[in-house]
């Protein structure tokens, strides 16, 4: 007897990753597409019935293998590299669970059968009355129901030596090695990291109650131009066997008006355990797919790590007496997990996007000349581009000028502004801020005319701290204002998170840029450099934190003040407390 036919046609196979928490970003990330942002067919179509194929949905074509496949719009061409969805909302989130608040202290009885128990002192007066104070000056209180007695104390009353946290927060902010603040403190090393441990506890808890209030921010008023760049930090090798640094990315975007760091991260993950990604990505067979549909894609594990810096190493010669020692300057840390640059990136433009709100104003993102930042913020604000409340300019220009080359690169950009305004330099120093911008407007404009959309634009008025900036915008259109054309241009400045950067390298030891040596190698180490990647995270945000809201000594507004979160400078007293 025959077996029946199958009627039922075989199940679909995705081509694309699943959207995880509402987030899918594979789609045209070309903002001049028409189907930009327009979420393409997740199903392989092949040998369907036309009849089963969705004809108002984008197709496009999923194209390469493995880790490199991408997809190629049907509309414009243009090819995207799918994205694992669930990594970056799992970075996402990790992000934002950083900065929890710590819970209030307890100021209620503590006698669990007492009828006021978990009843605040705060919130319910009548319920207690003071009851003389402690040895060290404490307020005591007493329960009116139970008559016991509690006190509420504050959070370095238990610390040794708390009158030195002030201390330790001004060295470590300031260019003093760990081992010096041990000797000018009188603390022993172990003291010294917990006082690092507590500060950065405090650092989290002001972060997550204070930086709640972004909603309150007026950017009409403040400005709504942002910058974003990378720098490059180092940690020393663990051990004398492997002589290889440990590179970790350090990931800012700055207010451009006020400086205030609106959001600092590290790449990488010190709370992650490599033997245990290794087995848990092993059991689930992720080595085998791709990676845009495994189910750990945030952390290199150490296997793809090796792989890469084989595939990255390859044809290049090494003497075969230091090949044991030399592994091109490159390895994982030896403890926690270094983050996909690409999934950083993403979980940062996202996290900026939270901050940012759900106003209607109209924002501009000013990126270093990294094509995956580009498109991870593109991704991120793809709602907002495509309601045109958002920009995302990339700006490119030549690091290795010498000073000299730059003051000469000055005057030349002098004399082409002087042949472009028809203003002489002695006139030019006369006028105010908004008449030189309103000049340079007209003659950005004048020069942008006949200029293609899609092409870089070289800025004629060249200035020290850029030299050669190159500056194109990625999110231009036909219909957009040519005076707003002219205008995004003048903006487009990374001036805001570079000086940061320099504040960082100069201010933290560990920060600064590697040292080499005649007998190295080409290898790199400093001895005040941190070993420990955890160490590292506390203490940038630590600054992340002095730089926001303490200043300097001869700070008169702090960048929280000119955002309108604060009304002075922050009292230390008030901080630890």
């Amino acid at each position: 007897m025959l077996a029946p036919a199958n009627i039922f046609p075989p199940a679909l196979i995705r081509r694309l990753p699943f959207p995880s928490l509402g987030i899918d970003i594979n789609f045209c990330r070309n903002p001049q597409c028409d189907l930009f942002a327009d979420p393409p067919d997740p199903y392989i179509r092949k040998g369907r019935p036309s009849t089963k194929v969705k004809r108002n949905q984008p197709r496009g074509e999923v194209i390469g293998s493995g880790d490199d496949k991408t997809f190629k719009c049907g509309a414009c061409g243009q090819s995207s590299i799918i994205k694992n969805n669930s990594a970056v909302v799992e970075e996402y989130r990790r992000l934002r669970r950083r900065f929890q608040a710590e819970p209030p202290l307890p100021d209620f009885c503590q006698n669990q059968a007492c009828d006021n128990h978990q009843k605040r002192l705060g919130e319910n007066t009548g319920l207690y009355r003071k009851a003389g104070r402690t040895g060290t000056g404490t307020q005591r209180y007493m329960c009116k129901a139970c008559l016991k007695t509690f006190t509420v104390g504050s959070r370095i009353r238990k610390q040794h030596r708390s009158s030195t946290n002030g201390d330790v927060l001004w060295m470590i902010t300031n260019g003093i090695p760990l081992s010096k603040i041990s000797d000018f403190t009188g603390l022993c090393p172990r003291d010294v990291y917990r006082k690092i441990d507590f500060i950065y506890s405090r650092v989290v808890d002001h972060n997550a109650r204070r930086e709640r209030s972004f909603a309150s921010v007026d950017w009409n008023k403040v400005g709504r131009r942002f910058a974003t760049d990378s720098q490059t930090l180092h940690l020393n090798w663990p051990n004398k066997k492997t002589r290889a640094q440990i590179a970790v990315q350090h990931l800012c975007t700055a207010h451009a008006n006020t400086g205030y760091i609106m959001a600092a991260h590290l790449g990488l993950d010190q709370s992650e355990d490599l033997p245990e990604i290794e087995a848990r990505m092993t059991d689930a067979g992720d080595f085998a797919l791709p990676r845009a549909f495994r189910s750990q894609a945030r952390v290199w594990s150490e296997t793809e790590f090796k792989a890469y810096l084989d595939k990255i190493t390859r044809g290049v010669a090494i003497h075969p007496l230091e090949a044991p020692d030399v592994d091109l300057d490159l390895q994982l840390p030896h403890r926690g997990a270094l983050l996909r640059q690409d999934i950083m990136q993403l979980a940062h433009a996202f996290v900026l996007r939270h901050f940012l709100g759900k106003g209607d104003e109209r924002f501009v993102f000013v990126l270093d000349a990294d094509s995956g930042l580009a498109l991870s913020f593109i991704s991120a604000f793809a709602p907002w581009v495509k309601q045109k409340r958002a920009d995302v300019i990339v700006v490119h220009f030549n690091k290795h000028k010498s000073n000299d080359e730059r003051i000469m690169l000055v005057g030349e950009g002098n004399v082409a502004r002087q042949l472009a305004t028809g203003i002489s330099r002695a006139n030019w120093a006369t006028l105010k801020a908004d008449e030189k911008d309103r000049h340079t407007d007209a003659a950005i404009e004048g020069l942008l005319q006949g200029h293609l959309i899609d092409e870089p634009f070289a800025w004629p008025f060249h200035t020290k701290s850029e030299p050669h900036r190159r500056i194109r915008i990625m999110t231009d259109r036909p219909d957009m204002a040519p005076d707003r054309r002219a205008r995004l241009m003048r903006l487009a400045t990374l001036r805001s998170v570079d000086a940061y950067f320099h504040k960082v390298r100069s201010n933290l030891r560990f920060a600064a840029r590697p040292a080499h040596t005649p007998s190295g190698n080409g290898r790199t180490w400093d001895r005040h450099y941190l070993y420990n990647p955890e160490t590292m995270v506390k203490i940038i945000e630590i600054y992340r934190f002095k730089h926001n809201w303490l200043g300097s000594s001869t700070t008169k507004k702090t960048p929280a003040m000119k955002m309108g979160l604060a009304r002075g400078k922050m009292r230390l007293s008030e901080f630890f407390e």
